[in-house]
């Protein structure tokens, strides 16, 4: 369930930003009541927090993923590139965007990211 919810609040920053993102937005994406979310994260700054850890393991994965398909071939510098350029897109991207502009003004948040 703490999987589905961190999940469902990247979902949430990605297309409602971080103002838009709400406990029950979240609640109701993951497919739980809001009393099951408030049992795993008592607040949005909780919740969020948790999903910066999840976020951070999810796009280290991705890019692990993607170094192992690089084929080093006649241009390695060239897949390294193209590799940076992918990781730097994407809904993974725009959710740690929005935690990183929202950091700005919430400390609690800024220290995490």
């Amino acid at each position: 369930m703490r999987v589905r919810l961190l999940d469902a609040t990247v979902e949430c920053l990605v297309e409602y930003g971080y103002a838009g993102t709400t406990s029950p937005r979240v609640a109701e994406r993951a497919g739980v009541t809001r009393g099951a979310q408030s049992h795993h994260f008592g607040s949005k700054a909780d919740l969020v927090v948790a999903a910066v850890s999840h976020l951070a393991q999810r796009r280290s994965e991705a890019a692990l993923q993607e170094m192992g398909r690089i084929d080093a071939g006649s241009d390695p510098i060239g897949a390294v590139l193209d590799h940076l350029r992918e990781l730097h897109q994407g809904p993974l991207f725009i959710a740690t965007v929005e935690l990183w502009v929202a950091g700005r003004t919430d400390p609690v948040l800024a220290a995490e990211m």
